[in-house]
């Protein structure tokens, strides 16, 4: 990349959890272009899969047939990851932030049922969900140190 603009991809999958997998290669190869590191490609692709399980499961009840998408956005100093779905709200009470306690180094621990969110916060540099008419929007920024 030559500036800070960056190039932006859309990725669109069907909400079936098996599509996340789809979601997780092309996050991990994008980062492959940046500066991060490989604990750091980790983190996000956890982050990202994260929210897309969230979307699939959450807002569309594993029900098939529905629209994610993952709006990726690489500049040099930052990587912006949009998730989008068009189902049910999240509830305000699973925004509102928990005192969870989260070993960054201990992978094993991400694992925990109900503690998807907190987890997405710790990892990622800003985290910011919106309600747009029917749209649910997660946006996720990594910063990328030169």
């Amino acid at each position: 990349m030559t500036d800070d603009q960056g190039q932006a991809l859309r990725l669109e999958i069907d909400s079936e959890l098996t599509n996340t997998t789809l979601i997780a290669m092309a996050i991990r190869g994008l980062c492959a272009m940046t500066a991060l590191s490989p604990v750091e490609v980790n983190r996000v692709e956890l982050c990202v899969v994260e929210i897309v399980n969230n979307a699939i499961e959450h807002a569309y009840g594993c029900e098939k047939g529905h629209r994610v998408e993952v709006v990726v956005h690489l500049a040099r100093s930052a990587l912006t990851v949009t998730v989008n779905d068009w189902g049910q709200p999240v509830a305000r009470s699973k925004l509102e932030p928990v005192s969870l306690s989260v070993d960054q180094d201990d992978p094993a621990l991400w694992l925990s049922s109900g503690r998807g969110l907190p987890i997405v916060h710790s990892l990622m540099d800003s985290v910011l969900y919106q309600r747009d008419g029917d749209k649910n929007s997660f946006v996720m920024c990594k910063r990328i140190k030169a």
